[in-house]
C-alpha cells in the first residue's frame, strides 16, 4: 500500500528552505581549524584545485583558514610530530576549488601536492617538498632545502635556500637569490637565475633558454646544458671563473673577456676556453645547436 503524501505546508516549506540555506551556507563557510605541532614537525597538505598558501610563524601549532568551496570537506589529523590534511570533493571529476591558508611553525617540514592549485610558501625555514601538475609554485624566504616539481606550471624562488632542486616540463623556472647547491631543469621552459654565492649548480634544458646573471664562489663547479636553447651568462668583470664551452653546431659569443671562440674539433660549431679574473671557479657549458653568449655586467 502506497503511503499517503504529506502536503507541503507553508511552515514545512519554510523550515526546509532554512535547512537548505544552512547547508549551502555551511558549504561556503570560511574554514577555521587548528592543531598543535612541534616546531620541527611535519605537515602534509593535499588540495586538488584552487590554491594553497603556506605561511611560517613562531607558534608551535598549525592553523588552517580559507574557503573550502561548495561540496568540499577537509580531513585533518595527526599528533605533535606530524599533521596531515586533505581536501575531498563530492565530484572527483569536476571538484570545486578550495582556497586555503595554512600557518605552520617556521622550522617545520612541509609537503604539498596539488593538481591545478597554485602553491605559495613564505617564511618557512625548514624543508619544502612541493608538487603541482598545472599550477604555479612560488617560494619566498630561506628554507633549508626545496624540492619543487611542476609538470606544466612555473616555479619561482625568491630567497636563498641551502639546497634547491626545481624541475618543470613546459613551465619556466626563476631563481632570484643564491644557493650553495642548485639543480634546475626544464624541457621547453626557460631558466632565469640571478644571484651570488653559487657553489655547486647545474642548469639544463632541452629547447628552453637559460639566462644567468650573477657570480659564483671561488672553487665553484657550475654546468649549463642544453640541446637547442640559448645560453646567456652575465658576470661582473674580473669575477674569478674558468670557462670550458662547447657548442656542437651553434655559435659562441664572448663579451666578458678578450678570448675568442675557435672552430669546433669536428669542423663545425665552436669551442671556447677562457678565464675571468684570476680564475678559480669551473664553469662548463655544453650545447648541441643553441647559441652561447658571455656578457659583462656593469
Amino acid at each position: 500500500m502506497r503511503p499517503s503524501r504529506v502536503p507541503m505546508t507553508g511552515s514545512v516549506l519554510a523550515a526546509a528552505l532554512v535547512l537548505f540555506g544552512a547547508s549551502e551556507s555551511a558549504a561556503q563557510a570560511k574554514l577555521n581549524r587548528g592543531l598543535p605541532l612541534n616546531s620541527d614537525g611535519g605537515v602534509r597538505i593535499y588540495n586538488n584545485v584552487g590554491s594553497v598558501r603556506v605561511i611560517g610563524w613562531k607558534r608551535d601549532s598549525v592553523a588552517v583558514r580559507g574557503n573550502l568551496g561548495k561540496g568540499n570537506s577537509i580531513h585533518m589529523g595527526g599528533g605533535k610530530g606530524g599533521i596531515k590534511m586533505f581536501i575531498e570533493g563530492m565530484d572527483d571529476r569536476n571538484p570545486a576549488p578550495a582556497d586555503i591558508e595554512v600557518y605552520v611553525p617556521a622550522a617545520s617540514k612541509v609537503w604539498v601536492k596539488t593538481a591545478t592549485a597554485n602553491v605559495e610558501v613564505t617564511g618557512v625555514t625548514g624543508s619544502l617538498d612541493l608538487y603541482v601538475v598545472g599550477g604555479k609554485i612560488s617560494v619566498k624566504g630561506n628554507p633549508a632545502d626545496i624540492n619543487a616539481e611542476a609538470i606544466d606550471g612555473s616555479i619561482v624562488v625568491n630567497g636563498s635556500p641551502g639546497w634547491l632542486r626545481a624541475k618543470s616540463a613546459s613551465g619556466d623556472v626563476t631563481l632570484d637569490g643564491s644557493s650553495q647547491d642548485v639543480t634546475i631543469s626544464t624541457v621547453s621552459g626557460k631558466i632565469d637565475a640571478d644571484g651570488t654565492g653559487f657553489e655547486r649548480a647545474k642548469f639544463e634544458t632541452i629547447t628552453g633558454a637559460i639566462r644567468f646573471a650573477g657570480s659564483f664562489r671561488r672553487g665553484a663547479h657550475v654546468r649549463f646544458d642544453t640541446h637547442s636553447g640559448s645560453v646567456e651568462i652575465g658576470m661582473p668583470a674580473g669575477s674569478p671563473a674558468d670557462f670550458d664551452i662547447v657548442s656542437i653546431a651553434g655559435p659562441i659569443t664572448n663579451k666578458l673577456t678578450s678570448a675568442r671562440a675557435v672552430k669546433g674539433r669536428y669542423g663545425r660549431g665552436a669551442e671556447l676556453t677562457a678565464s675571468s679574473g684570476d680564475g678559480g671557479s669551473r664553469i662548463e657549458v655544453r650545447s648541441f645547436k643553441g647559441p652561447v653568449t658571455l656578457l659583462r655586467l656593469e
